[in-house]
């Protein structure tokens, strides 16, 4: 589970996908400087821990998790695709 709280570069986009698109993180609220306050964070983690809404954030994460081994695993699709991958660099 995660906080999300971008400091620079390309994180703001991280942001957006993982608590938008994603639906593994949840977003803090900053001051106009960027500063996260001690109240905020705290919420937000007890929101991880104790609200339906964390819930479903461990839940889904829990699936890629395990979706994520399948691949991995003898067979699985990126296992199958790193393999093809190797056999076109040794017939190079």
């Amino acid at each position: 589970m995660m906080v999300a709280w971008p400091l620079y570069a390309e994180q703001k986009m991280n942001r957006v996908v993982l608590v938008q698109e994603m639906k593994v993180a949840l977003a803090v609220k900053e001051d106009e400087n960027g500063v996260v306050s001690s109240t905020e964070l705290g919420e937000r983690v007890k929101e991880l821990m104790d609200s339906d809404k964390g819930k479903e954030i461990r839940q889904r994460i829990f699936k890629m998790k395990m979706s994520a081994a399948e691949a991995k695993a003898e067979g699985g699709t990126s296992r199958v695709a790193l393999d093809k991958l190797a056999m076109l660099w040794k017939q190079s």
